[in-house]
């Protein structure tokens, strides 16, 4: 399941350690999870989760955006907001997931 974020902000990246905080236009910061960035059609997409629990995620759900940069040249997350890309987006990383080999331990 997929959620878009329904706010008209363009954080900019700042990731470490597979966190990313991202800041907005209007200072606030929120941290995420990067659990996956991956191509698709030419485009590099991340995905991501909070690392705060909110009544807005449930475990399952992923935001989704675009990797783009800004005038300066810095990249930012762009909203994906057409439905039917998101869920081929969802499909690219649930084929992802599936294909990784198990650790042997």
């Amino acid at each position: 399941m997929e959620k878009i974020n329904d706010k008209e902000r363009k954080p900019l990246i700042e990731e470490d350690d597979e966190i990313v905080t991202m800041t907005y236009e209007d200072g606030t910061t929120e941290d995420f999870f990067c659990i996956a960035e991956l191509d698709y059609e030419g485009k590099w997409y991340a995905y991501l989760q909070p690392v705060e629990e909110t009544e807005d995620f449930t475990d399952d759900e992923v935001l989704i955006y675009e990797i783009g940069e800004d005038e300066n040249g810095d990249e930012i997350f762009l909203p994906v907001e057409d439905d039917e890309l998101l869920d081929k987006l969802v499909e690219e990383l649930n084929s992802t997931i599936d294909e990784e080999p198990e650790d042997a331990e």
